[in-house]
């Protein structure tokens, strides 16, 4: 059985994707007896009931993401253009009429509600200090070919470890590896943006790595405190109300910005309903966004959980299109 076969409406748009493209490793490696819960399996198998759910809804201006789909030449390219994917696979799947947004001309946000004068502008953020630093530490210590394990921990995730921070920490760890100086560091981390200005990292090398597994391995340990973390995920997300393209888009037609929050930080611990009511708290009344929302999808599923709070002194008009889309997609509303 061929790609075509377990993936019809994904394998139509990888026929064009260039040999580089992020999903064509998994793509090409699919095989028939791959188990329906291994991560190949959802993660193609998400894309393709995306694609097949927007190509039988026929919203205008598919071809705009489908390009973007294919120019991706990053896992977050990829990652970004999932996320409007998502969101319109979810308007699909709840029978909300929409189109993308136009792309040339006077800005327009990317959905675009057919029944309603309502649109959504999608945003994705990634910010991720410690897998950022897990990653590039990874890749530094194979550059040695160092068989270490090496684990980091803090009380606290950071959303950002700055690039200078984290090639210090890095070289430091490769220095007590190269001359063999085992144990933990700490390193303090200035964070003055967030809700704990200063972060303890402890960075533990050991001279040892899994026996089942060549090379080196950076372990980040569990265990946060979320609390002001959460707060620096929310700040996060409103920030991108005062972006001035976002602004630019909300001012051509109501809006609603919903902020893919997936990969900022541990922002899907938190319950859709509790993300609804910290929203309704914080959403200023002078943002020109009727409301704003927030979605935590998963690569192993084509639809996403939405949380939706709205401004309660936008037009009533804009409100009541806001309202039957919540009630349209099964959301609870909070203003």
């Amino acid at each position: 059985m061929s790609q075509s076969d377990l993936f019809p409406s994904l394998a139509s748009w990888m026929a064009a994707a260039p040999a580089a493209h992020p999903l064509r490793e998994l793509f090409d490696g699919a095989e028939e007896n791959d188990h329906q819960t291994s991560f190949r399996r959802t993660i193609l198998q998400a894309f393709d009931d995306i694609i097949a759910t927007l190509e039988e809804a026929q919203p205008q201006r598919l071809s705009a993401p489908k390009g973007d789909f294919l120019k991706a030449k990053t896992d977050d390219d990829m990652l970004i253009v999932r996320a409007e994917l998502v969101a319109g696979a979810t308007l699909a799947s709840a029978g909300v009429g929409f189109d993308f947004g136009a792309r040339s001309g006077r800005p327009e946000p990317d959905l675009i509600l057919r029944e309603a004068n309502l649109a959504i502008e999608v945003k994705a953020r990634r910010l991720n200090g410690l897998k950022d630093l897990e990653r590039e530490l990874k890749s530094a210590l194979e550059e040695i070919d160092a068989e270490v394990t090496v684990y980091l921990a803090c009380n606290e995730a950071p959303l950002v470890i700055k690039k200078g921070v984290r090639d210090a920490i890095i070289e430091e760890t490769l220095d007590r590896v190269r001359a063999g100086e085992w144990g933990t560091r700490v390193t303090r981390l200035e964070q003055s943006w967030a809700a704990t200005p200063w972060l303890d990292l402890a960075v533990r090398v050991f001279n040892e790595s899994n026996p089942l597994v060549a090379g080196p391995h950076v372990v980040v340990e569990n265990g946060f405190d979320l609390g002001n973390h959460l707060r620096d995920v929310e700040a996060e997300v409103l920030k991108v109300l005062s972006d001035e393209q976002k602004i630019k888009q909300a001012e051509a037609r109501p809006t609603i910005l919903l902020v893919d929050a997936a990969r900022t930080g541990n922002a899907w611990m938190r319950s859709g309903q509790i993300w609804a009511r910290r929203l309704a708290d914080l959403l200023p009344q002078d943002t020109p966004f009727v409301g704003v929302a927030v979605m935590t999808p998963s690569l192993d599923r084509a639809d996403a959980p939405i949380s939706i709070a709205l401004r309660g002194n936008a037009p009533a008009e804009d409100l009541d299109a806001a309202k039957k889309l919540a009630v349209d997609l099964g959301l609870e509303l909070t203003e």
